[in-house]
Protein backbone atom coordinates (compact mmCIF):
# COMPACT_ATOMS: atom_id res chain seq x y z
CA UNK A 1 0.00 0.00 0.00
CA UNK A 2 1.27 3.47 -0.89
CA UNK A 3 1.62 5.80 2.08
CA UNK A 4 -1.28 8.22 2.18
CA UNK A 5 -1.37 11.41 4.23
CA UNK A 6 -4.94 12.23 5.22
CA UNK A 7 -5.94 15.85 4.61
CA UNK A 8 -7.65 17.50 7.61
CA UNK A 9 -10.83 17.88 5.55
CA UNK A 10 -11.41 14.11 5.66
CA UNK A 11 -12.11 11.64 8.44
CA UNK A 12 -12.29 7.84 8.55
CA UNK A 13 -14.60 5.58 10.52
CA UNK A 14 -14.01 1.84 10.56
CA UNK A 15 -11.22 0.01 8.75
CA UNK A 16 -8.59 2.73 8.32
CA UNK A 17 -6.20 0.45 6.43
CA UNK A 18 -8.74 -0.27 3.68
CA UNK A 19 -9.79 3.39 3.48
CA UNK A 20 -6.22 4.67 3.12
CA UNK A 21 -5.37 1.97 0.60
CA UNK A 22 -8.29 2.98 -1.63
CA UNK A 23 -7.61 6.71 -1.17
CA UNK A 24 -3.96 6.22 -2.11
CA UNK A 25 -5.04 4.50 -5.33
CA UNK A 26 -7.55 7.14 -6.41
CA UNK A 27 -6.02 10.40 -5.13
CA UNK A 28 -5.42 12.75 -8.06
CA UNK A 29 -6.75 10.20 -10.54
CA UNK A 30 -9.61 10.50 -13.03
CA UNK A 31 -12.96 9.52 -11.57
CA UNK A 32 -16.54 9.50 -12.79
CA UNK A 33 -19.55 10.62 -10.77
CA UNK A 34 -22.83 8.84 -11.47
CA UNK A 35 -26.23 9.75 -10.09
CA UNK A 36 -29.14 7.36 -10.44
CA UNK A 37 -32.53 9.06 -10.27
CA UNK A 38 -35.77 7.19 -9.61
CA UNK A 39 -39.24 7.53 -8.15
CA UNK A 40 -40.99 5.41 -5.57
CA UNK A 41 -44.60 6.17 -4.77
CA UNK A 42 -43.58 5.60 -1.15
CA UNK A 43 -42.52 9.27 -1.11
CA UNK A 44 -46.17 10.34 -1.54
CA UNK A 45 -47.22 8.74 1.76
CA UNK A 46 -47.88 11.80 3.96
CA UNK A 47 -45.08 12.38 6.47
CA UNK A 48 -42.62 9.87 5.00
CA UNK A 49 -40.43 12.25 2.97
CA UNK A 50 -39.63 15.94 3.12
CA UNK A 51 -37.59 15.87 -0.08
CA UNK A 52 -40.11 18.30 -1.50
CA UNK A 53 -42.52 20.95 -0.24
CA UNK A 54 -45.49 18.54 -0.40
CA UNK A 55 -45.77 14.73 -0.73
CA UNK A 56 -46.81 15.09 -4.37
CA UNK A 57 -43.87 17.37 -5.20
CA UNK A 58 -41.41 14.73 -3.99
CA UNK A 59 -42.01 12.97 -7.31
CA UNK A 60 -40.38 15.94 -9.08
CA UNK A 61 -37.30 16.07 -6.84
CA UNK A 62 -35.14 13.41 -8.60
CA UNK A 63 -35.77 14.89 -12.05
CA UNK A 64 -35.18 18.42 -10.76
CA UNK A 65 -31.94 17.34 -9.06
CA UNK A 66 -30.69 15.82 -12.31
CA UNK A 67 -31.61 18.93 -14.29
CA UNK A 68 -29.85 21.11 -11.74
CA UNK A 69 -26.64 19.08 -12.08
CA UNK A 70 -26.66 19.12 -15.87
CA UNK A 71 -28.30 22.44 -16.77
CA UNK A 72 -27.69 24.52 -13.67
CA UNK A 73 -31.45 25.08 -13.45
CA UNK A 74 -34.66 23.09 -13.21
CA UNK A 75 -37.08 22.55 -16.09
CA UNK A 76 -39.66 20.12 -14.68
CA UNK A 77 -40.60 22.52 -11.86
CA UNK A 78 -40.17 26.15 -10.86
CA UNK A 79 -37.15 26.66 -8.63
CA UNK A 80 -35.03 24.03 -6.93
CA UNK A 81 -36.54 21.40 -4.61
CA UNK A 82 -36.81 22.52 -0.99
CA UNK A 83 -38.28 20.83 2.05
CA UNK A 84 -41.09 22.39 4.11
CA UNK A 85 -38.46 23.90 6.41
CA UNK A 86 -36.89 25.83 3.55
CA UNK A 87 -33.77 23.65 3.29
CA UNK A 88 -32.61 23.32 -0.34
CA UNK A 89 -31.89 20.02 -2.07
CA UNK A 90 -28.42 18.54 -1.39
CA UNK A 91 -27.99 18.58 -5.17
CA UNK A 92 -26.93 22.23 -4.80
CA UNK A 93 -23.80 21.04 -2.96
CA UNK A 94 -23.24 18.24 -5.49
CA UNK A 95 -23.46 20.72 -8.34
CA UNK A 96 -20.92 22.99 -6.66
CA UNK A 97 -18.54 20.07 -6.01
CA UNK A 98 -18.75 18.91 -9.63
CA UNK A 99 -18.10 22.44 -10.88
CA UNK A 100 -15.11 22.95 -8.56
CA UNK A 101 -13.57 19.57 -9.33
CA UNK A 102 -14.40 19.54 -13.04
CA UNK A 103 -15.27 15.88 -12.55
CA UNK A 104 -17.13 14.14 -15.38
CA UNK A 105 -20.58 12.91 -14.46
CA UNK A 106 -23.45 10.85 -15.79
CA UNK A 107 -27.16 10.67 -14.96
CA UNK A 108 -28.88 7.29 -14.98
CA UNK A 109 -32.66 6.86 -15.06
CA UNK A 110 -33.38 3.95 -12.75
CA UNK A 111 -37.14 4.37 -13.17
CA UNK A 112 -38.80 7.79 -13.05
CA UNK A 113 -42.46 8.78 -13.13
CA UNK A 114 -41.30 12.36 -13.75
CA UNK A 115 -38.51 12.09 -16.33
CA UNK A 116 -35.72 14.72 -16.31
CA UNK A 117 -35.34 16.94 -19.38
CA UNK A 118 -31.68 16.09 -19.96
CA UNK A 119 -29.55 13.40 -21.64
CA UNK A 120 -29.36 10.27 -19.48
CA UNK A 121 -28.66 6.54 -19.55
CA UNK A 122 -31.83 4.43 -19.47
CA UNK A 123 -31.61 0.90 -18.05
CA UNK A 124 -35.22 -0.13 -18.63
CA UNK A 125 -36.46 0.51 -15.10
CA UNK A 126 -39.96 1.60 -14.12
CA UNK A 127 -41.03 3.84 -11.26
CA UNK A 128 -41.68 2.03 -8.00
CA UNK A 129 -44.94 1.38 -6.20
CA UNK A 130 -45.49 2.09 -2.51
CA UNK A 131 -43.49 -0.14 -0.20
CA UNK A 132 -46.76 -1.05 1.52
CA UNK A 133 -47.86 -3.06 -1.55
CA UNK A 134 -45.16 -5.68 -0.99
CA UNK A 135 -44.60 -5.51 -4.77
CA UNK A 136 -42.53 -2.36 -4.99
CA UNK A 137 -40.18 -2.75 -7.99
CA UNK A 138 -40.53 -4.36 -11.42
CA UNK A 139 -37.77 -5.71 -13.71
CA UNK A 140 -35.29 -5.97 -10.83
CA UNK A 141 -33.10 -8.73 -12.27
CA UNK A 142 -33.00 -7.18 -15.74
CA UNK A 143 -32.10 -3.73 -14.38
CA UNK A 144 -29.47 -5.27 -12.09
CA UNK A 145 -27.81 -7.00 -15.05
CA UNK A 146 -27.95 -3.77 -17.06
CA UNK A 147 -26.34 -1.94 -14.16
CA UNK A 148 -23.60 -4.55 -13.91
CA UNK A 149 -22.84 -4.23 -17.62
CA UNK A 150 -22.81 -0.45 -17.30
CA UNK A 151 -20.46 -0.55 -14.32
CA UNK A 152 -18.08 -2.76 -16.26
CA UNK A 153 -18.12 -0.32 -19.19
CA UNK A 154 -17.63 2.79 -17.06
CA UNK A 155 -14.72 1.29 -15.14
CA UNK A 156 -12.76 0.82 -18.36
CA UNK A 157 -12.47 4.57 -18.90
CA UNK A 158 -11.95 5.81 -15.34
CA UNK A 159 -9.73 5.19 -12.33
CA UNK A 160 -12.61 5.15 -9.87
CA UNK A 161 -16.39 5.47 -9.87
CA UNK A 162 -18.69 7.35 -7.51
CA UNK A 163 -22.26 6.08 -7.33
CA UNK A 164 -25.05 8.18 -5.84
CA UNK A 165 -28.81 8.65 -5.94
CA UNK A 166 -31.76 10.96 -5.90
CA UNK A 167 -34.88 9.03 -4.92
CA UNK A 168 -37.30 10.65 -2.50
CA UNK A 169 -38.70 8.20 0.03
CA UNK A 170 -35.57 6.09 -0.29
CA UNK A 171 -34.58 5.89 3.35
CA UNK A 172 -37.85 4.09 4.03
CA UNK A 173 -37.26 1.59 1.23
CA UNK A 174 -33.64 1.21 2.38
CA UNK A 175 -34.87 0.34 5.87
CA UNK A 176 -37.34 -2.14 4.39
CA UNK A 177 -34.73 -3.93 2.27
CA UNK A 178 -32.22 -4.13 5.11
CA UNK A 179 -34.88 -5.46 7.49
CA UNK A 180 -35.94 -8.04 4.90
CA UNK A 181 -32.29 -9.07 4.67
CA UNK A 182 -31.87 -9.09 8.45
CA UNK A 183 -29.12 -6.44 8.35
CA UNK A 184 -31.30 -4.25 10.55
CA UNK A 185 -33.82 -5.19 13.20
CA UNK A 186 -34.49 -1.59 14.22
CA UNK A 187 -34.75 1.76 12.45
CA UNK A 188 -31.26 3.29 12.11
CA UNK A 189 -31.83 5.18 8.85
CA UNK A 190 -31.76 8.94 8.44
CA UNK A 191 -34.32 11.34 6.99
CA UNK A 192 -34.66 14.37 4.72
CA UNK A 193 -36.42 15.93 7.72
CA UNK A 194 -34.62 17.19 10.84
CA UNK A 195 -37.47 15.47 12.72
CA UNK A 196 -36.97 11.91 11.53
CA UNK A 197 -40.44 10.22 11.47
CA UNK A 198 -38.99 6.94 12.73
CA UNK A 199 -42.23 5.34 13.95
CA UNK A 200 -44.08 6.14 10.72
CA UNK A 201 -41.23 4.68 8.67
CA UNK A 202 -41.03 1.54 10.78
CA UNK A 203 -44.81 1.02 10.67
CA UNK A 204 -44.79 1.55 6.90
CA UNK A 205 -41.98 -0.95 6.45
CA UNK A 206 -43.67 -3.56 8.61
CA UNK A 207 -46.85 -3.15 6.56
CA UNK A 208 -44.83 -3.74 3.40
CA UNK A 209 -43.11 -6.83 4.78
CA UNK A 210 -46.47 -8.23 5.85
CA UNK A 211 -47.96 -7.57 2.41
CA UNK A 212 -45.01 -9.39 0.83
CA UNK A 213 -45.45 -12.31 3.22
CA UNK A 214 -41.95 -12.04 4.64
CA UNK A 215 -40.49 -11.59 8.10
CA UNK A 216 -37.35 -9.77 9.20
CA UNK A 217 -34.35 -11.69 7.87
CA UNK A 218 -36.30 -13.99 5.54
CA UNK A 219 -34.45 -12.67 2.47
CA UNK A 220 -30.94 -12.66 3.95
CA UNK A 221 -29.63 -14.53 0.91
CA UNK A 222 -31.83 -12.95 -1.76
CA UNK A 223 -31.32 -9.17 -1.82
CA UNK A 224 -32.82 -8.81 -5.30
CA UNK A 225 -36.06 -10.37 -4.04
CA UNK A 226 -35.97 -7.96 -1.09
CA UNK A 227 -35.66 -5.04 -3.53
CA UNK A 228 -38.49 -6.43 -5.66
CA UNK A 229 -40.78 -6.67 -2.63
CA UNK A 230 -39.97 -3.53 -0.63
CA UNK A 231 -37.20 -1.57 -2.37
CA UNK A 232 -37.07 1.21 -4.94
CA UNK A 233 -35.89 1.42 -8.60
CA UNK A 234 -32.63 3.20 -7.72
CA UNK A 235 -31.34 0.11 -5.95
CA UNK A 236 -30.97 -2.63 -8.61
CA UNK A 237 -29.09 -0.45 -11.08
CA UNK A 238 -26.72 0.94 -8.45
CA UNK A 239 -26.10 -2.53 -7.00
CA UNK A 240 -25.24 -3.67 -10.51
CA UNK A 241 -22.97 -0.70 -11.23
CA UNK A 242 -21.14 -1.24 -7.94
CA UNK A 243 -20.49 -4.92 -8.62
CA UNK A 244 -19.59 -4.40 -12.28
CA UNK A 245 -17.22 -1.51 -11.62
CA UNK A 246 -15.60 -2.79 -8.41
CA UNK A 247 -14.13 -5.76 -10.27
CA UNK A 248 -11.84 -3.26 -12.01
CA UNK A 249 -11.60 -0.01 -10.02
CA UNK A 250 -12.47 1.36 -6.56
CA UNK A 251 -16.06 2.46 -6.04
CA UNK A 252 -17.16 5.21 -3.66
CA UNK A 253 -20.71 4.74 -2.40
CA UNK A 254 -21.74 8.39 -2.16
CA UNK A 255 -24.50 9.43 0.22
CA UNK A 256 -26.10 8.51 3.49
CA UNK A 257 -28.09 5.63 4.92
CA UNK A 258 -30.14 5.29 1.73
CA UNK A 259 -27.06 4.00 -0.10
CA UNK A 260 -26.19 1.49 2.62
CA UNK A 261 -28.97 -0.72 1.26
CA UNK A 262 -27.12 -0.74 -2.07
CA UNK A 263 -23.93 -1.67 -0.22
CA UNK A 264 -25.68 -4.44 1.72
CA UNK A 265 -27.14 -6.01 -1.42
CA UNK A 266 -23.87 -5.78 -3.37
CA UNK A 267 -21.75 -7.29 -0.58
CA UNK A 268 -24.19 -10.19 -0.23
CA UNK A 269 -24.32 -10.85 -3.99
CA UNK A 270 -20.56 -10.47 -4.53
CA UNK A 271 -18.40 -10.40 -1.37
CA UNK A 272 -15.30 -9.80 -3.52
CA UNK A 273 -16.22 -6.10 -3.76
CA UNK A 274 -15.11 -5.68 -0.12
CA UNK A 275 -11.67 -4.07 -0.08
CA UNK A 276 -12.43 -1.99 -3.16
CA UNK A 277 -15.35 0.08 -1.83
CA UNK A 278 -16.05 2.63 0.87
CA UNK A 279 -18.98 4.78 1.92
CA UNK A 280 -18.38 8.46 1.21
CA UNK A 281 -20.48 10.82 3.30
CA UNK A 282 -20.45 14.00 5.38
CA UNK A 283 -19.81 14.99 8.97
CA UNK A 284 -23.53 15.76 9.25
CA UNK A 285 -24.41 12.11 8.63
CA UNK A 286 -21.79 10.92 11.11
CA UNK A 287 -23.16 13.23 13.81
CA UNK A 288 -26.87 12.62 13.14
CA UNK A 289 -28.37 11.62 16.49
CA UNK A 290 -31.52 10.26 14.83
CA UNK A 291 -29.71 7.64 12.72
CA UNK A 292 -26.55 5.53 12.76
CA UNK A 293 -24.69 5.13 9.50
CA UNK A 294 -21.77 3.60 11.41
CA UNK A 295 -24.08 1.04 12.99
CA UNK A 296 -25.54 0.07 9.63
CA UNK A 297 -22.22 -0.21 7.78
CA UNK A 298 -20.60 -2.24 10.57
CA UNK A 299 -23.56 -4.64 10.37
CA UNK A 300 -22.83 -5.16 6.68
CA UNK A 301 -19.04 -5.63 6.85
CA UNK A 302 -16.20 -4.74 9.21
CA UNK A 303 -14.01 -4.16 6.16
CA UNK A 304 -16.08 -1.46 4.46
CA UNK A 305 -14.94 1.87 5.93
CA UNK A 306 -16.66 5.23 5.92
CA UNK A 307 -14.76 8.28 4.67
CA UNK A 308 -16.43 11.56 5.54
CA UNK A 309 -15.80 15.19 4.75
CA UNK A 310 -15.75 17.79 7.51
CA UNK A 311 -18.15 20.25 5.89
CA UNK A 312 -19.41 23.17 7.97
CA UNK A 313 -21.86 25.78 6.70
CA UNK A 314 -22.87 27.15 10.11
CA UNK A 315 -21.52 30.58 9.15
CA UNK A 316 -23.18 30.60 5.73
CA UNK A 317 -25.27 33.71 4.94
CA UNK A 318 -27.95 31.36 3.61
CA UNK A 319 -30.17 30.08 6.42
CA UNK A 320 -31.10 26.90 4.54
CA UNK A 321 -27.44 25.83 4.48
CA UNK A 322 -26.79 26.53 8.14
Amino acid sequence: MTRFDMPPSLGISGNEKVAKDILSRIWGKRGLFTCTVANTMTSTIPGISEAGDTPELTLFTPAADAELLVLGKTVCMKGIPINPGGIPTPATLTQAALELSNMPYMIINGGCKVVPNIPFIDVGGQYGEKVTTGKAVKNVKHVFEMGKALGNQLARGHDFIVISESCAGGTTTALAVMMAMGILKENLVSSSSPKNPKKLKTDTVMEGLKAAGIKIGDLANDPLKAIECVGDPMMPVNVGILIGAAKHVPVIIGGGTQMTAVMAAAVKLDPSVVGNIFQGTTRWMMNDLNSSITGIVSSISADVPIVYINMDYSSSPYEGLQ
